[in-house]
């Protein structure tokens, strides 16, 4: 409660003062109110007052110090909140700073950084095109072993052990192909977000300057991208649920013969002919996160013809209409 001062009260503080500063010449005058609004002088703040907001006068009656309340629990985790997010703050700035400083000396303009990403890129579409050559190798070796066995049990025998390990071997062998390629299609799509921030942030650092002609332009891939297929899933009932739909759509759009249908992967037989569509689904565990990845992968013959028709509309088709017979839409969520 404010209480206003008369002539009267004036005088009497200055009395006090002056008898307090000859008393204790050293000492400075403290000022605290209590709570009930009243104003206090003394040589030292009452215990119950600690706390509360106070001052310190000199022997002129001039505040020389104050003192803040107490701040309460709340307020004290409020404010170690606030000291940690700017302590983050600053750490990010400085980790951005070093980055910059980074990026300005590796590059000296956008067609370095450009050609940089460009050879970053090629690399992993070398690693991808060479398990998509070996997976249609595989597929050949697995239809081979797949007549060899039919005609067997067409003759009554059975299979020998080493046509049984044969035919796993090449089984686990094109899994893991497929694996490589998606961690590698993964590993693509990061490797091009990563090359776009530091283009962007490259420009901002240099204010402007030539831009590169190629900096928006990346070469098509050879081979469609499996992740753009892939289906993500977490519950084990809906993954089983998608998978037996996988298997469905790929018997429905393959002109070839089934030759493995397992418990993770279905495969039907390579393409030989200009219009034979050739389909493996499989389900792998998403390492990235919880749960699997079901995706889809087409093949056509492996000469000029095949692969043209293999960028024509028919099979587009059958490859955008996989998430779809799945009961995912486009942005990936179930319909």
């Amino acid at each position: 409660m404010y209480m206003p001062l008369t002539t009267r009260t004036i005088a009497i503080i200055l009395m006090i003062f002056a008898a307090l500063s000859t008393s204790v010449s050293a000492a400075t005058i403290k000022k605290w109110v209590d709570e009930n609004g009243v104003t206090h002088y003394g040589t030292a703040v009452p215990p119950q007052y600690v706390d509360r907001e106070h001052s310190e006068l000199n022997a002129r009656g001039i505040e020389v110090k104050r003192h803040d309340r107490a701040m309460t629990p709340e307020e004290l985790e409020r404010e170690r909140a606030i000291e940690a997010m700017r302590a983050e703050q600053q750490e990010l700035l400085e980790e951005q700073q070093a980055r910059d400083r980074i990026l300005l000396n590796l590059y000296r303009n956008e067609d370095d950084l450009v050609m940089a990403r460009d050879g970053k890129i090629a690399q992993i579409e070398s690693q991808i095109r060479l398990n998509h050559n070996e997976i249609r190798r595989l597929k050949t070796r697995l239809s081979e072993f797949q007549a060899a066995a039919a005609t067997a049990e067409r003759s009554g025998r059975q299979l020998s052990a080493t046509q049984k390990a044969n035919l796993e071997s090449t089984q686990r062998s094109i899994e893991r192909s497929y694996a490589i390629i998606l961690s590698k299609e993964d590993e693509k799509r990061a490797t091009l977000e990563h090359y776009d921030y530091d283009l962007e942030r490259f420009r901002t650092l240099r204010h402007g300057g030539a831009k590169s002609a190629n900096a928006e332009h990346v070469s098509e891939f050879e081979f469609p991208d499996l992740v753009d297929t892939a289906v993500h899933c977490v519950d084990q009932r809906q993954c089983e649920r998608l998978w037996q739909q996988a298997q469905e759509y790929a018997r429905r759009h393959a002109t070839t013969p089934v030759d493995l249908a397992a418990e993770r992967i279905l495969v039907t037989a390579p393409p030989r002919d200009l219009h034979d569509i050739s389909i493996t689904v499989s389900r792998l565990a998403d390492h990235e996160g919880a749960g699997e990845r079901i995706f889809m992968d087409v093949q056509c013959a492996n000469f000029t013809e095949g692969r043209e028709f293999c960028k024509g509309a028919e099979v587009i088709a059958i490859r955008n209409g996989f998430k779809r017979a799945l009961g995912i839409d486009t942005a990936g969520g179930e319909r």
